[in-house]
């Protein structure tokens, strides 16, 4: 159960159907709403003449409950139930669920803190995973982000005369700054930029060395533009404290990554040939760090991070 992430729920489906699973999905778009009898005139009349937006509001909700209740009706009885974003869904709803399994698990993938609203959702679960590695919540199981290991890993060699660096992100003020600083100190090196970010508004179009996209690109994409480039960019979020997925895909797929995040450097499959720290003081070792060759990490650490074994973690 998970929001329609792009083409993430397709996915989690297809790598859970390789580690032996039957899925069933559900989205936070359980089915198209349509109005019935007089409520669309109904909605007409409370928004132009009493300014009122929050009816269409409630049917809408009202809709969505019915046909989540609908579909978990009609569900056999689970083993495990797997909840990606929670707070994303009504919590009156996981009572209901928690009937239809015999283990109920979420997964926090965006952190904790980001959107606090789901600590009241902790509660509801027999076991709540978030990708944060250190919470002041005793009820949270850490663990890890990771990696799609149903599709097969495609590499390219390494382009050391002008390599290809590749972040994608959405837009947040907090880290504005840290992208356009990086853009600003690389811009002499050799190399060529691919810096995609979602934006919501248009003044948040800013920097002319970003492409600024309006809609999230899918995640096939985001893969093909993995494939092609030659360095991972990954800038943290100040109010996480783990790793984002772009660490796993250049595990998977052999890139190497530059970040600001330090707390990577606590992994076993750190390792500074790879993955390059930046701070303030050491932008000039970019050059030399390019010049490097990829360090090959053991199969066995790398196997660690892929979907399948992080399944196997979340239910037992």
């Amino acid at each position: 159960m998970m929001p329609e992430y792009s083409d993430f729920p397709n996915l989690f489906l297809e790598n859970l159907k390789k580690a032996g699973f039957s899925p069933y999905l559900i989205t936070d778009h359980p089915s198209e709403f349509r109005y019935h009898g007089a409520e669309k005139i109904i909605n007409f009349l409370q928004k132009t003449i009493f300014r009122n937006r929050e009816y269409k509001e409630k049917l809408v909700n009202d809709h969505k409950l019915k046909a989540y209740s609908d579909i978990i009706s009609n569900l056999e009885m689970l083993d495990y139930v797997l909840v990606i974003r929670p707070d994303a869904f009504p919590i009156s709803i996981f009572e209901q669920l928690k009937s239809k399994t015999r283990k109920m698990i979420a997964y926090q993938w965006d952190g904790i803190e980001k959107f606090p609203n789901v600590k009241q959702y902790i509660p509801l679960f027999d076991s709540f995973f978030c990708f944060e590695n250190e919470t002041q919540d005793n009820r949270l199981k850490p663990i890890t982000n990771f990696f799609f290991d149903h599709i097969e890993p495609v590499y390219k060699a390494f382009n050391i005369h002008r390599p290809k660096l590749y972040f994608v992100g959405v837009y947040w003020d907090r880290r504005e700054q840290q992208i356009d600083d990086f853009i600003e100190k690389v811009s002499p090196y050799p190399m060529e930029l691919n810096i995609l970010i979602q934006y919501y508004h248009k003044h948040e179009i800013k920097n002319p060395k970003i492409k600024y996209l309006k809609n999230r690109i899918s995640f096939s994409e985001n893969l093909k533009n993995v494939q092609e480039c030659d360095v991972l960019v990954d800038f943290v979020d100040p109010i996480h404290n783990g790793l984002s997925f772009r660490f796993f895909e250049g595990l998977y797929y052999k890139k190497k990554v530059i970040t600001d995040n330090v707390m990577v450097k606590k992994y076993d499959f750190y390792h500074p040939d790879n993955i390059l720290v930046l701070d303030k003081d050491n932008y000039d070792e970019i050059a030399d760090f390019l010049k490097t060759p990829y360090h090959e990490i053991p199969s066995e650490v790398v196997e660690k991070y892929s979907f399948s074994s992080w399944i196997k973690k979340v239910v037992e």
